[in-house]
């Protein structure tokens, strides 16, 4: 659901053609509820029919229709009817318009194979049937040729992911053995377990974390275990893989038996508990209230994280932008696993220069670390990053975690920022945690590796976010990767999706096999409705743990969950970060600003008494009209005749907000929600 990064959206959306555009309006004529509100992109409110006229005479052969929408909720299957006349024996039953959070691509045949257009057709009538409330923005519609293959099921490519049965049957196995300790050290790696009862030749394999589970090549590097029993041994940390130099860090040990030539598993594999670290009293941060700022960024209103203030920002990097394949005259050379890339200076200065501002003003900085994806974007780093069974449906992609190549490269981009900007100095900012990615259970949309079973698609994430905490240890031992999710809790939310409760548990099954992290939980907790501020009218956020949502109404069902003993890291609650949440205002009236700052009025009162959430990064920051139709910011649009950067009221409530005017502030916001206490929204009987 996230809005955060829609102003990097030009450049990554999927491209569109431009064959024959249409022209969109009202079928029944004009209407408040049909607007355009730029040129080429109009919005939609309820059902009703809408007129696509096309502005040329389309080809015979342009009979796809494609477009870009923006409907959190979604449109089910609709009509397309040409014409005229528009009768209903010739309509076309099109595919919904799944659920969307930001501006996704569709693109749909109106004439399938043996079923042609009628003669003399010149328009379509589309029925989008909208059910009450609900918001479509539809941009770049146009009708075109079909590419070949395009409505094809997607094949998933060998070799780039694992097997759904195998990785089950892995995790659910007890094992007779088990590896119960792996320590980094700055030359050595220490292992510890126990093989009781067993005989024979028993080894440890050195699995580097591209691998797949059961890939032939995980026993190429065995070490001699010895008897049966108790064990403990240490090894080189580096050694040779292909001719290169490889750290041993990023590997899990497995037991294994050999008989005859052929391997037995003895054990769960597992990576490294412990990382020796070259400043274990580097401070963490403490930031001195919960109230942040969601994709902050350095330049605009310089003074607004002391005028809110602020403790607590995130900030988007697009990591490819931070280095090269070649050698060119704004990069310099860097290592990794044995193989040499090329930073580029300019683009690590931007982001010095954002990191120690925030810096300056004492404020925790988390990253979101956004993979370009390889299936829009044809350079080469692109393609070797990013995941290779990426479709175009996703604005980000997941990244290559099953190639040496490709993981090298994405360790590379994450030890160069993880030791630039962990250092004890602060010469070039902080960055105190990391965010994987964005919304990892919308991963369709948001973080793509094509259509998986939810099993391999966290097989795939959960060395991603491994990969981040091991590097990152080595600096900092405070650091920790988020693993960022939507509202979306009990249920799913959207073909493709996963639901943020699934992953959440997914993810435990993998620490439990594998040893446990110390990951953190970036949540994104918008209203129900991302147009209805009132959040404390959303239905299907209940105060049960099997709650569809979890939203500013129900936060204490996440609070709960969190709390639970096998949620906990060494017996200790896991960070919640709350890391993107806002209220919209439809427009600018003073009852929709009102209901606005209500919501947040809400919001903080719960997460104030909430002890496992330690910080709310409000977004957006500002109004931005490429955000489907929301109005979320804090301030008017930059460009809002006679007020730009308006500050509404929501602004001057977010300032006073765990200030001594936090009471007066939220005062004017009880009847809104029509309580006369804010103890009438604090739920405190036993979650479920």
């Amino acid at each position: 659901m996230s809005r955060i990064f829609l102003f990097l959206l030009p450049c990554l959306v999927a491209a569109v053609w431009a064959e024959v555009p249409l022209k969109l309006e009202r079928f029944n004529g004009p209407s408040p509820l049909f607007q355009e509100t730029s040129p080429g992109t109009v919005e939609i409110r309820g059902a009703g029919p809408v007129l696509a006229t096309p502005v040329a005479k389309p080809e015979a052969a342009d009979l796809v229709l494609d477009f870009e929408y923006f409907c959190a909720g979604g449109v089910p299957s609709y009509a397309a009817l040409p014409g005229p006349p528009f009768e209903a024996k010739t309509a076309r039953h099109l595919s919904a318009l799944g659920h969307s959070e930001t501006w996704s691509g569709y693109a749909a045949r109106i004439a399938p194979p043996g079923d042609p257009l009628p003669d003399g057709w010149s328009r379509l009538r589309l029925d989008f049937p909208l059910p009450e409330g609900g918001v479509l923005q539809i941009r770049n519609a146009r009708l075109r040729a079909e590419r070949p293959g395009e409505f094809d099921p997607i094949a998933a490519k060998p070799g780039a992911s694992a097997d759904k049965d195998a990785l089950d049957t892995y995790l659910g196995r007890n094992f007779p053995a088990a590896i119960t300790s792996v320590s980094v050290g700055k030359d050595k790696v220490r292992i510890e377990g126990d093989t009781p009862g067993e005989s024979g030749d028993l080894f440890l394999a050195d699995i580097p974390m591209d691998l797949l589970l059961d890939d032939p090549r995980s026993w190429e590097s065995l070490v001699p275990v010895g008897s049966g029993g108790p064990f403990h041994l240490e090894v080189p940390r580096h050694r040779q893989r292909d001719g290169r130099q490889y750290d041993r860090l990023t590997s899990r040990w497995q037991l294994i038996r050999l008989n005859g030539g052929r391997h037995e598993a003895l054990s769960h594999a597992r990576y490294a508990d412990a990382v020796e670290c070259r400043a274990p009293d580097l401070a963490p941060a403490r930031p001195k209230n919960k109230k942040g700022l969601g994709g902050w960024h350095l330049g605009l209103l310089p003074d607004e994280l002391d005028e809110l203030g602020i403790t607590a920002v995130t900030v988007n990097v697009m990591i490819h932008s931070l280095v090269s394949l070649t050698p060119g005259p704004d990069t310099e050379p860097f290592e990794w696993q044995g193989r040499t890339y090329h930073a580029r200076k300019d683009a690590l200065a931007g982001f010095d220069a954002t990191f120690r501002e925030a810096q300056k003003h004492g404020v925790m900085v988390s990253a979101i670390l956004l993979v370009a994806n390889p299936a829009k974007d044809g350079s080469p780093l692109v393609k070797l990053l990013g995941n290779p069974d990426a479709t175009p449906d996703g604005i980000f992609a997941m990244p290559n975690v099953t190639s040496p190549e490709g993981i090298d490269l994405y360790g590379a981009i994450l030890n160069l920022m993880a030791e630039r900007w962990s250092r004890p100095d602060g010469k070039y900012g902080r960055v105190h945690h990391w965010i994987m990615h964005n919304e990892v259970d919308a991963g369709w949309v948001w973080t793509n590796a094509g259509d998986k079973p939810g099993i391999v698609y966290m097989d795939l994430y959960q060395r991603s976010m491994r990969l981040m905490d091991l590097i990152a240890r080595q600096y900092d031992p405070n650091s920790r990767p988020f693993i960022s999710l939507t509202h979306h809790w009990g249920h799913h939310g959207a073909e493709h999706w996963y639901g943020s409760r699934r992953m959440l548990s997914m993810l435990q099954e993998y620490t439990r096999a594998e040893g446990d992290f110390a990951w953190a939980l970036a949540y994104h907790p918008y209203p129900q409705n991302l147009f209805n501020p009132r959040a404390w009218e959303d239905d299907q956020a209940t105060y049960s743990l099997d709650s569809h949502k979890v939203t500013p109404k129900n936060l204490e069902v996440l609070d709960a969950y969190m709390k639970q003993p096998a949620l906990r890291y060494k017996g200790q609650v896991r960070p919640v970060h709350l890391s993107e949440n806002g209220f919209n205002s439809e427009d600018y009236s003073e009852k929709e600003l009102a209901d606005q700052a209500a919501g947040m009025a809400l919001a903080w009162k719960k997460i104030e008494a909430l002890s496992s959430v330690e910080s709310w990064q409000y977004h957006n920051w500002i109004d931005n009209r490429g955000e489907g139709g929301l109005r979320i910011g804090l301030r008017k649009f930059p460009d809002e005749p006679g007020d730009p950067l308006g500050k509404k009221p929501i602004w001057f409530l977010y300032r006073d907000l765990a200030t001594p005017r936090e009471d007066e502030a939220c005062a004017p916001y009880l009847p809104v929600i029509g309580i006369s206490s804010w103890d009438e929204v604090i739920h405190r009987d036993p979650i479920r």
